[in-house]
């Protein structure tokens, strides 16, 4: 107790804790202060493995990387927290408030009892804990990079990496098939006259010829389009060197709106309009996409279709101008 005679008398001060007298306790504190500084090291190491290797359409992968999270923050804050409760000096004192300033020789005393605090944090004498700690935090901070390399090729790419998608073939590679969410391709005919289909660009899955992967993010980022079939008293006039890029009344534009890259979703089939529902952006489809209203300066780039010898949709080649956003070409 600190201060004058009969402050805090009233205080009632709790005896040694067992860690303080029973080695044998102390040694059992500190390998649970362990325990929970490597359940945090695992956890994080799990997680950044399921986020890059992880199958993201399966069920087990959003609750692992819940759950790994969790155990990575809260390991260290458990760890941390048993640590100070059960092995770091505990005193109990008492003191009234000082005046507002410090004479020299007690900044010097000051300084000196960080240095002894710091001195018995136990850093020095506990070197297992020391490096189970700093094992924990590094590998923590292993969880902030990963939300960067999450925009996967988005990271570094250029200007120009803009204007190709997924949709592009390399020479001498098929084009492309239109395939669903599910990774279906579509066939000529799966389309009613007024209906409207979202599809990706097929990726086959290693070692078959007729199965498709699911799309990627990096996909659905900037190959989303959407499939239209105008009905029998639509026309669609096409544009000079581009006849070809209908087929049976079908056409196909990018789902991406070119004001701010919001998702084109809403098709009224009597007028043939598109409808952006961030900021009521509206095209016109039998125009080729052209801006009618709202603040979308530019249509939406198209894509040349054609279908194969089994009747299936798809891609004459990449679309002719960049999609998305009109910012995005600038430069």
């Amino acid at each position: 107790m600190v201060g004058r005679r009969g402050v805090g008398d009233d205080v009632d001060f709790q005896g040694p804790r067992p860690e303080d007298v029973d080695r044998r306790r102390e040694r059992r504190s500190e390998m649970v202060v362990v325990f929970w500084f490597l359940v945090s090291t695992i956890s994080t190491f799990v997680f950044v493995i399921m986020n890059f290797a992880g199958d993201s359409h399966k069920e087990y992968y959003t609750p692992v990387l819940g759950v790994s999270l969790a155990l990575a923050l809260f390991g260290v804050g458990i760890g941390i927290v048993h640590w100070a409760k059960r092995l770091m000096p505990d005193e109990e004192a008492v003191q009234e408030r000082e005046p507002h300033f410090s004479r020299p020789e007690e900044l010097e005393a000051t300084e000196a009892t960080f240095a002894k605090g710091f001195d018995e944090l136990g850093f020095a004498k506990r070197p297992l804990l020391r490096r189970t700690l700093l094992m924990a935090g590094g590998a923590l901070g292993l969880i902030g990079v990963v939300p960067i390399l999450n925009f996967g090729k988005l990271v570094g790419r250029k200007a120009a990496d803009f204007k190709r998608t997924a949709w592009a073939t390399a020479p001498g590679e098929p084009p492309k098939r239109l395939v669903t969410q599910d990774g279906v391709p579509v066939r000529l005919g799966d389309v009613a006259g007024g209906g409207l289909l979202t599809v990706f660009p097929g990726v086959l899955k290693p070692g078959t010829t007729d199965q498709y992967e699911e799309p990627d993010l990096q996909a659905k980022g900037d190959s989303t389009v959407i499939l239209i079939r105008l009905r029998a008293d639509q026309a669609f006039k096409p544009k000079p060197g581009q006849e070809d890029w209908t087929v049976a009344n079908h056409v196909a534009y990018s789902k991406i709106c070119t004001h701010a890259g919001c998702p084109v979703s809403l098709y009224e089939q009597q007028t043939h309009h598109l409808l952006c529902p961030c900021h009521q952006s509206v095209f016109d489809v039998t125009d080729h996409a052209r801006p009618i209203f709202g603040p979308a300066a530019r249509p939406l780039p198209q894509l040349p279709l054609a279908v194969d010898e089994q009747g299936y949709f798809v891609a004459r080649g990449d679309f002719s101008e960049p999609v998305g956003p009109s910012f995005w070409e600038r430069g």
